[in-house]
């Protein structure tokens, strides 16, 4: 054996022990093994642990590694345009945390520019009015007694005149219209009306309503591109003893339906006191033409309540 170290005794001794150095053994025995021999020499130390030299060896290799890197990013820096783009904007608002659907864009906030002294404000254009939305077709029973019905005003029948007429759609704004004419050109009419404005639609008494209703009635289907309006007469009226008002006013077009300069409208509101409706005449004829503005003049004298 080459090993030292304490071994049963070759002499057959029993429980006793014998140091063997490598190559002899010691002259005596023991029955409790002691870490040296007696009269020898010292055993062999106790092994410690193995040191892990291969891991320590990795460890010394990857940090070479890291510092080769970092040595060449230094390098690599040291020749770059550093910018400064200041402090990195805050995540968190007085309520807390704002997640990222809450980050505020980047884009910029367009600035509303001013206009340019050379431009001018376009003036708004008569057909631009806003008008309430009623229902012309919307009709009431009436006795059928050679006048005109709507909206608890009539006016004689004419002779040779349409009725129903071809306008009544055009009266957008109104309800219960009963509505007669006649073509004076291929696509132009002369044409009566008469009809119910609701309060609640912003007709709200025979003045105003009657502005209103000229407004709309210029913004209709009726006329294409108005170029002017001029108002005639503006004053307040009766009829059969309630309070109206009448407006009548010419309406100059550019209108490729007709030759004439444009038409003279009336439109006469009465208040018959229901709180939720006004009653109106409209009536119109072309400006210029004698017979049709006399006329017009005559139903109007005859428009009664009923």
């Amino acid at each position: 054996m080459s090993t030292p170290g304490w071994y049963p005794d070759p002499g057959g001794r029993s429980g006793h022990f014998r140091f063997w150095d490598g190559q002899t053994w010691a002259p005596t025995t023991t029955a409790n093994p002691a870490p040296t021999a007696p009269g020898g020499p010292s055993g062999p130390p106790p092994r410690g642990p193995r040191r892990p030299v291969g891991r320590w060896l990795l460890v010394g290799a990857v940090l070479l590694v890291v510092l080769a890197v970092v040595g060449a990013l230094v390098v690599r820096n040291g020749n770059r345009t550093i910018v400064d783009h200041g402090p990195a904007p805050s995540t968190t608002t007085g309520g807390g945390d704002i997640s990222p659907a809450e980050t505020p864009s980047l884009a910029p906030t367009p600035i509303p520019s001013s206009p340019s002294p050379e431009s001018p404000t376009p003036s708004p254009s008569p057909s631009a009015e806003a008008c309430p939305v009623g229902n012309p077709f919307a009709r009431q029973d009436y006795a059928r007694d050679g006048r005109v019905h709507g909206g608890g005003l009539s006016f004689p029948r004419q002779s040779g005149w349409e009725e129903p007429g071809e306008q009544v759609s055009s009266f957008t704004w109104a309800y219960d219209v009963g509505e007669t004419d006649v073509r004076v050109e291929p696509q132009w009419y002369a044409s009566y009306a008469v009809g119910a404005v609701s309060v609640a639609d912003g007709f709200e008494d025979p003045r105003s309503a009657a502005e209103l209703a000229m407004r709309c009635s210029v913004g209709s289907a009726l006329y294409r591109d108005v170029t002017s309006r001029t108002d005639l007469v503006n004053e307040e009226t009766t009829v059969d003893g309630y309070p109206a008002w009448t407006l009548r006013s010419e309406i100059r077009v550019a209108d490729d339906r007709t030759t004439s300069e444009g038409d003279t409208v009336q439109i006469t509101v009465v208040d018959q006191g229901s709180g939720e409706a006004l009653s109106f005449f409209w009536g119109c004829a072309p400006i210029g033409d004698p017979a049709f503005t006399d006329r017009l003049d005559q139903v109007a004298q005859q428009l009664s309540v009923g």
